[in-house]
């Protein structure tokens, strides 16, 4: 499309045609992206650390205040917001002169510049232009003509209030409509520009970002390199054969030997603990597995003997007394059934009853 042509695996833009490859508004011209200010890299992707201003510095710093008065001497048309008009012109001109009478004392005061009209009564929405020469001093001295700026504006607008329906003044005001919105210095890019700031070296200015190194603004990253960004300039800290790098200023360092001694034996701790558990348990099975073998052995030492099946039991003094398998009494022991053994009825009761006790569920 529009003149490009297709070489590879890319398009080929004509002069002034933006190809996508190029980011923050860079264009494709020819076969590279030619860069906005304060853009670089090959696709417009980085942020440059200064930006040259030349061997010169410029004559003049502008600054403009956004500020809002609420004039009551006048009354509000619907003409006042057509800039063409002629009621306009006249409003224009007799806020302006009474500005200038207000800001007359101050030296870098340039002029207003109206930038809307609103009913209520009249509303003014206007810029105050400041001015001053170019050095390394300018931003102080334009932070305090803003000061001086307010404090005119606040103290006109508090006297030159209406009495009676009547103005005395060339206009009057409404002491609680003066407001301040904003002021600017200078700008760079609306993203950067509040990081970027001037810095003078050898009677040289240069504008500067904090990544550029040997300022007194420049931040300094330690083991890691300084990269804009949009939330300001950040540290991207690096990784040495020896060491890794954290941290906000990249000065938090870790020792790789360290690290890898630590997991080393944490590694060692944790096979050593497998190792004792499978010992235990091959330990406690071969335990089981010996005490199953001798019972086992019992069982047939007692088979053999001439000893009870296993699950049964035998009643020894029984044998002993009959006299079964084992010669420990005669006929004549008296711990035998022989005939000395008699039976006594005498001393029982035939009459007793015997009682039962039952179990209630």
């Amino acid at each position: 499309l529009n003149g490009g042509t297709w070489k590879e695996n890319f398009c080929d833009c004509s002069t002034g045609f933006g190809d996508q490859r190029c980011k923050n508004g860079g264009t494709w011209v020819g076969s590279e992206c030619q860069c906005p200010t304060p853009y670089s890299g090959e696709w417009c992707e980085e942020v440059v650390n200064s930006i040259d201003i030349g061997e010169l510095p410029p004559e003049t710093v502008s600054a403009q205040m956004e500020m809002t008065v609420t004039v009551t001497s006048v009354k509000f048309t619907e003409e006042l917001k057509n800039h063409s008009s002629q009621e306009f012109r006249e409003f224009n001109k007799t806020f302006t002169e009474q500005m200038n009478i207000v800001y007359s004392g101050i030296p870098e005061y340039v002029g207003v510049n109206i930038t809307n009209l609103r009913l209520g009564s009249v509303v003014v929405e206007h810029d105050v232009l400041l001015r001053t020469k170019y050095t390394p001093e300018y931003k102080t001295v334009l932070d305090n003509a803003t000061e001086v700026v307010k404090q005119k504006i606040t103290q006109v607008t508090a006297e030159q209030i209406m009495t009676n329906d009547n103005c005395s003044a060339l206009m009057c005001f409404n002491t609680t409509g003066t407001q301040v919105q904003n002021i600017t210095v200078t700008q760079y890019d609306p993203v950067y520009g509040d990081y970027f700031v001037v810095e003078y070296q050898d009677q040289k200015p240069y504008c500067i970002s904090p990544c550029e190194s040997g300022f007194n603004a420049s931040k300094n990253c330690n083991y890691g390199k300084c990269q804009m960004s949009r939330s300001g300039p950040q540290c991207l800290c690096v990784t040495t054969e020896t060491h890794w790098y954290s941290g906000e200023d990249c000065n938090q360092g870790t020792q790789k030997s360290l690290v890898y001694g630590l997991v080393g034996a944490a590694v060692v701790l944790v096979l050593i603990i497998l190792v004792a558990l499978l010992m235990l348990i091959f330990h406690s099975k071969r335990e089981v597995k010996r005490q199953k073998y001798r019972l086992s052995q019992w069982y047939k030492w007692q088979e053999e003997n001439g000893g009870p099946t296993p699950g049964t039991f035998q009643n020894i003094g029984f044998d002993i007394c009959q006299g079964i398998g084992l010669p420990l009494c005669t006929q004549n022991d008296s711990k035998c059934g022989n005939s000395n053994f008699q039976l006594s009825l005498r001393n029982i009761d035939p009459e007793t009853k015997v009682r039962r006790a039952w179990m209630g569920c």
